[in-house]
């Protein structure tokens, strides 16, 4: 997540909607109230940010979900 916090801070946000409404991309879309490809694309730059995959397998989505559970755990207010 490291990458995340220091080069592309507003992605956080993206990513944490995404792994909430389970990895899918037209309900995140609707969060945000965008277009799927709008999603997609953010979703393309988080790749690139953390080297890792999270639309094609295999992908990072249980690591990145793990890993904002744990950031999240000393916080009083989770809005995981």
């Amino acid at each position: 997540m490291r990458p995340v916090h220091e080069d592309a801070p507003a992605l956080e946000t993206t990513l944490r909607t995404w792994l909430r409404n389970d990895t899918r991309l037209s309900t995140t879309a609707q969060a945000f109230g965008v277009s799927v490809t709008g999603v997609r694309k953010r979703l393309i730059r988080l790749e690139q940010v953390l080297h890792r995959s999270l639309l094609r397998a295999p992908n990072a989505r249980h690591d990145l979900w793990l890993a904002i559970e744990t950031l999240d755990r000393g916080k009083p207010d989770r809005n995981f």
